[in-house]
């Protein structure tokens, strides 16, 4: 466990510009491990950016922050050992998001995963670590009510933005990626709303909108023409989209989400025209807001994460205990083989020498639980096992 570590910075810990500059460097770097990294999963959503890692050997964690990130990005927060893991259950979880308990979050930290597998940089200590994280994610989203069903980020600007819309309505959503799809889908509930989707790819954009019943088009026609809309909502990875050419082509508009990292406009241009602007900083605030009604089941949440931290740290030093164990019992039975090799089978040396194995191996793991693995480490140092432990 003290191998992991997770840097980064979110939206409630660091702000839109912080997240802006960790988010390009990250998706910037073309190919991870930089360096002497050899184990890394960067985490990019639209609220935060981290890096989940194992410290080489004999790396501090200040050293690597040092080291692996650039000069003048923001420092951000960072764990090492346990507080990592737990950290990085809490970000599976969705307890550390803007809107606790979206659910979109748990099938992020999958993908991010996933996708680091498939590039070769998830190792022995990341893998576990990230298993043993989604599985507990999954007990705290199965026990705690923190969020309906389908529930984003976009959940929490919707009130607000359908407060600030004409009775009949049409709306705009920039980008049928995976946020621009769960909110045109939010909207398309609205029978009120009438919906338009703009993609760059249109074949895209006709999809989402067949299933939901709502016109299309190519995201560039869209800029540059004059349909009308009463609001946007902005879900591209393009800074500053919007413009004011667009905007003074805009007489209805009133209101726009922006969901967009980079944001996809800028807050002072919003306000110049005097629109609505809900975006990662109005957010937090309705995030904090919301916060505050659900202390009994976040708390729960936490309660749980917490129990099940106990049982995977356990797990995880009954993982580095492996290779002790192994050599425990070779060196049982290659005792009794010297002794008895003659006068039994193989097979019933095999089985002897397990149970001769399972006291010390029993007592190996009480040690473990009550003094943690550096007092497990003098006693195969003595017993001649001292590579016994392993570091993941």
């Amino acid at each position: 466990m003290e191998a992991l570590a997770l840097i980064g910075v979110s939206q409630r810990r660091g702000g839109t510009e912080a997240l802006e500059a960790w988010t390009a460097w990250v998706e910037g770097v073309e190919r991870w491990p930089q360096a002497w990294v050899q184990e890394v999963v960067p985490i990019t959503t639209c609220n935060r950016c981290d890096l989940v890692l194992a410290l080489p050997r004999g790396v501090s964690l200040e050293r690597l922050r040092s080291e692996l990130i650039p000069a003048g990005l923001p420092r951000g927060y960072a764990f090492a050992g346990e507080a990592a893991f737990e950290q990085l259950c809490r970000v599976a979880a969705s307890l550390d998001s803007l809107n606790p308990g979206e659910d979109q979050i748990m099938n992020q930290v999958r993908s991010a995963f996933e996708a680091a597998r498939s590039k070769g940089t998830v190792g022995p200590t990341t893998s576990l670590a990230f298993n043993l994280a989604l599985r507990i994610a999954k007990r705290v989203r199965r026990e705690v009510p923190l969020a309906p069903e389908k529930t984003s980020l976009f959940s929490l600007a919707r009130p607000v933005f359908e407060r600030s819309l004409p009775a009949r309505a049409k709306v705009a959503v920039l980008g049928a990626g995976e946020m621009g799809a769960l909110a045109a889908r939010s909207l398309a509930a609205n029978a009120q709303i009438s919906l338009l989707i703009a993609n760059r790819s249109l074949d895209r954009a006709r999809a989402l909108a067949a299933e939901l019943h709502a016109e299309a088009l190519e995201l560039g026609v869209f800029l540059t023409g004059e349909i009308p809309v009463d609001g946007l909502v902005c879900a591209t990875p393009v800074e500053h989209l919007i413009g004011e050419d667009f905007l003074a082509r805009q007489p209805r508009l009133r209101a726009i989400v922006d969901l967009g990292l980079p944001r996809n406009i800028d807050p002072r241009l919003a306000a110049k025209r005097g629109l609505v602007l809900i975006d990662l900083e109005r957010m937090q605030a309705l995030g904090e807001e919301r916060r505050k009604q659900l202390q009994v089941h976040l708390a729960r949440a936490e309660a749980i994460i917490q129990e099940e931290l106990e049982a995977a740290l356990a797990e995880w030093a009954e993982r580095r205990l492996g290779m002790a164990i192994a050599q425990l019992r070779e060196r049982y039975r290659a005792t009794l083989e010297g002794l008895l090799g003659e006068l039994l089978p193989p097979e019933e040396i095999h089985r002897l020498a397990g149970r001769f194995a399972h006291l010390p191996i029993k007592g190996l793991r009480g040690l473990v639980r009550s003094h943690g693995l550096e007092a497990a480490q003098v006693f195969l140092d003595e017993a001649g096992l001292g590579q016994g432990v392993e570091r993941v």
